[in-house]
């Protein structure tokens, strides 16, 4: 491998874009060289032999295609680029993911159409997690976009009912970090943990489009690994488990059932959840696509 070079999306406002700076930074923490760049055509002369390219359809209009280079592609089609073995397919895991599981649970390979299932995951490296913050306030932090769309994907419906529960436990409710024009890279991956370490309840809401089709947010590794307890309203319990997390689909029982925790009881879900955390790094992640590019 030459370097890495993580295609498009640097200086525009783009929910992908938090995806290809995890990228871009955990090649760096894994040692690899790696540059992060705009898609334009002035930039093609920067991908070389022997390099990686990270791409998404979103940002390929100048995509330049080396058959002596390598592809990691999102929603892009490798016979429209004319590639043959020199690229792999990334897909987030949903429950009709296809291929054969590789041995953790929600990571899947498909060899037929060279396509990779995984959740994103979480970009922030394990040294950098929390424990839980005491003592905490009755207070939640939600990092993110509140949103939907004609298909009925987003999160804003749940969230109505989320907040609505917040105020009867007189929990003040404080939305955060979302891109725009004057702040378009958002808030900082380390100021959204420390607020999300303030947070009292710090569930990974989904929608229900998300749940019924087992979409397994960001969030949610992100919020255990600043020092929440997995909780949500979808079913992540077959990698946390019904002791360590907390999965209602009523927001109600939901929070009651966070707000019940003792100290001792948030710490040690917190610890034991972010343990099993490790196999969803962005770090752990993009070994697995490196495995399957060679």
């Amino acid at each position: 491998m030459n370097k890495i070079v993580v295609w498009g999306l640097k200086s525009v406002i783009d929910s992908y874009k938090f995806i290809q700076k995890s990228f871009y930074e955990n090649a760096r923490l894994l040692g690899y060289e790696a540059v992060w760049v705009d898609d334009l055509e002035t930039n093609q002369s920067l991908v070389n032999r022997g390099d990686i390219v990270f791409a998404v359809d979103r940002a390929r209009r100048h995509l330049p295609i080396r058959t002596d280079a390598k592809y990691v592609l999102h929603n892009i089609s490798s016979e429209e680029l004319k590639l043959e073995k020199n690229f792999i397919n990334i897909q987030v895991f949903r429950k009709d993911s296809i291929g054969t599981s590789l041995g953790i649970h929600w990571v899947q390979w498909d060899e037929s159409s060279r396509t990779l299932f995984q959740p994103w995951g979480i970009p922030i490296p394990p040294k950098l997690w929390k424990i839980p913050r005491y003592p905490i306030k009755k207070q939640e932090y939600w990092v993110g976009s509140i949103w939907n769309d004609s298909e009925n994907r987003g999160n804003s419906e749940f969230m109505k009912k989320y907040i609505q529960v917040l105020a009867k436990q007189e929990i003040s409710f404080y939305r955060k970090g979302t891109p725009t024009r004057l702040q378009p890279n958002g808030i900082s991956e380390g100021r959204g943990q420390k607020l999300v370490n303030r947070s009292v309840i710090g569930a990974a809401v989904v929608g229900e489009w998300q749940k019924e089709n087992l979409y397994v947010p960001c969030r949610l590794f992100k919020n255990i690994a600043a020092g929440a307890p997995p909780s949500s309203n979808s079913d992540f319990s077959l990698v946390f488990g019904d002791v360590g997390g907390i999965f209602e689909p009523d927001p109600e029982l939901l929070i009651a059932r966070v707000l019940s925790l003792s100290k001792k009881q948030r710490e040690e879900i917190v610890l034991s959840s972010q343990a099993k955390m490790i196999p969803y790094t962005y770090s752990a992640g993009m070994n697995r696509i490196f495995n399957f590019l060679v």
